[in-house]
């Protein structure tokens, strides 16, 4: 199955805003309306390397997109454990059931149509920035989020 002409067209775009901020982010498979995903890797302030996806749901813009971190896997909290063992403990950890084996990250609780991949990619990028200090003090990831990770951003 392939886009439609106006998912085609938004696609463009955020193909467009991505290239811009998140340059070192490539399309996997961006005909195949089932299988397309966004992947890079995001260097937080103390120099640390992840790399995110974010699976682009078929009906796109219209459903919220799944996004996980990749590597490194497994992903580790604060005492060394895998970050999975949170799974859906989104009021804290701001995780949810992992998808493909890899811890999936809350970005968005109430998702509309007008949101671009790039608010997605950037959510990503405080999420880590907050696990980073999870790690550092053993606070929840929340603790950092607070008001930064609001729904309306």
């Amino acid at each position: 199955m392939s886009w439609n002409q106006v998912q085609r067209q938004r696609l463009a775009l955020e193909r467009d805003i991505l290239h811009k901020y998140f340059p070192q982010f490539n399309w996997i498979n961006p005909t195949d309306t089932n299988n397309t995903r966004i992947e890079g890797e995001v260097k937080t302030n103390v120099g640390n390397v992840y790399k995110l996806r974010v699976y682009v749901p078929s009906d796109f813009p219209n459903s919220l997109p799944d996004m996980v971190v990749i590597s490194p896997y497994p992903l580790k909290g604060d005492k060394g454990q895998d970050m999975k063992q949170h799974e859906t403990s989104s009021s804290s950890m701001h995780t949810l059931t992992p998808r493909d084996g890899y811890v999936k990250i809350c970005h968005y609780r109430d998702w509309l149509p007008n949101i671009t991949l790039y608010k997605v990619v950037f959510k990503g990028r405080l999420w880590l920035e907050a696990l980073e200090a999870h790690k550092r003090t053993g606070q929840p990831i929340d603790a950092f989020l607070g008001h930064m990770y609001s729904t309306q951003d």
